[in-house]
């Protein structure tokens, strides 16, 4: 790492922290690389010329592959005849029309660039809707002030009007509704990020909003497509108001969606939503070209086959090396966390990955979490020095050229991880 960790300290003297990813693995820089140089497939390179089995995929845009040929082809072509233009591109209907072709809720579209931009937009509609400020969420929705859980820089006041609940605990969605009431324009929440839903919880979230006449909006930025062109929505068979989409869509290249029932959406017509690089070409003709690999259904099989067999994988061996610790989330974005299933379920339900446990004042508890967190600090270091890019704070995600030989040197390499790991504490 000796390349990649120069590289950071020359970029901390002009970058805060080195590079917003640089910070989110501070604790393990001395492990994994901070600057690659190249990627291709399913595999990573770093400066220093290592090379990684990559399980997060630029945190969840590749889900065809690094490099992809065709999408990239496909933006290649188009680039001669102009990327952004002041007016729009008729690409721009396409696309819309086929997601709405693909998403339940979807009757009419937006095309933004980010993820935050979708979720601030979807949030302003829902408000201007509804003619109410209180908006209630559970999941990470972005960095902007409405939704960022660390409060530096944000200003006094405002995130008052935004209220927060526990996933798959209808009653304490139903008590901030209540207590709000009249007031709350809209939940906004992931389907999922780790822990599936219970049996009847989103059922039972569409309910209350029904009841309460809020406006619902689905996260899906991180679960549409791989769970389905029709996303979560269409898995669990629970049809939100509004849909944001963002990672995924376009394998890589910078695009984002709020798409809607036509009731809701065209509230939007009168407010202000404005972003300079919206109309641009390149991130929607790369999702129209990713849309059409995923319409394969090799491609969506794929993604579930390979995140079945990596959990098998894992489960198999945390058992046979009786470790305290639990494979979560769906095949296709799956994650590996050490320590007792009970508090990791109930730290993941209660507001989402970045929230703090609550393990209690008893000294045996505070001594698991301590093994916990050793343990998570031993294997994930461990394994990316085998070649292997895990994260240890994020859920992980499968593309469609992971193969099997990925699994069997992941497995491999989680194996020699575990032993050491185990040694050691």
């Amino acid at each position: 790492m000796k390349k990649s960790h120069l590289l950071l300290t020359k970029a901390k003297k002009i970058i805060p922290g080195g590079g917003q990813n640089a910070r989110r693995l501070a604790c393990f820089t001395n492990s994994y690389p901070v600057f690659i140089e190249k990627s291709k497939g399913a595999h990573i390179w770093d400066v220093d010329e290592n090379e990684y089995v990559d399980w997060l995929c630029s945190y969840g845009p590749i889900i065809l592959g690094h490099c992809y040929d065709k999408v990239d082809n496909a933006v290649i072509s188009m680039i001669n005849s102009g990327i952004l233009f002041n007016l729009h591109s008729p690409v721009q209907i396409t696309l819309s029309e086929k997601l709405i072709e693909h998403i339940p809720s979807a009757e009419m579209c937006i095309s933004l660039n980010t993820g935050s931009e979708a979720t601030a937009t979807a949030v302003r509609i829902a408000r201007a809707y509804t003619g109410k400020d209180i908006i209630i969420r559970w999941g990470f929705h972005g960095y902007f002030d409405w939704s960022v859980e660390n409060k530096l820089g944000v200003p006094h006041g405002t995130s008052d009007d935004v209220k927060n609940f526990i996933y798959n605990d209808l009653k304490s969605l139903e008590e901030v509704l209540e207590k709000n009431k009249g007031k709350t324009a809209g939940i906004i929440m992931m389907p999922f990020e780790i822990v599936p839903p219970k049996k009847g919880f989103l059922e039972g979230v569409r309910k209350l909003a029904d009841l309460y006449k809020v406006v619902l909006i689905f996260d899906e930025i991180r679960s549409w497509p791989r769970l389905g062109l029709g996303g979560a929505q269409k898995y669990f068979n629970v049809i939100p108001d509004i849909t944001t989409i963002s990672k995924g869509i376009a394998n890589g290249y910078p695009i984002s969606a709020v798409v809607g029932k036509r009731e809701f959406m065209q509230i939007a017509e009168k407010a202000v939503i404005s972003a300079t690089f919206a109309p641009g070409k390149l991130g929607m003709v790369a999702a129209l070209e990713t849309i059409k690999q995923l319409e394969d259904k090799s491609v969506m099989d794929h993604l579930h086959y390979v995140g079945q067999k990596l959990c098998d994988g894992l489960k198999d061996l945390i058992e046979n090396k009786n470790v305290k610790a639990a494979v979560y989330g769906m095949p296709q974005l799956p994650f590996l966390m050490f320590g007792d299933k009970e508090i990791n379920t109930a730290m993941l339900n209660s507001q989402s990955m970045v929230a703090a446990v609550n393990v209690g004042s008893s000294a045996s508890a505070n001594k698991e979490v301590e093994k916990a967190k050793r343990m998570t600090e031993l294997f994930y270091s461990e394994t990316v020095k085998r070649g292997i890019f895990f994260h240890p704070g994020h859920h992980w995600f499968t593309c469609y050229s992971h193969t099997d030989e990925d699994i069997k040197k992941t497995l491999k390499a989680s194996e020699e991880s575990l032993d050491i790991a185990i040694k050691s504490l």
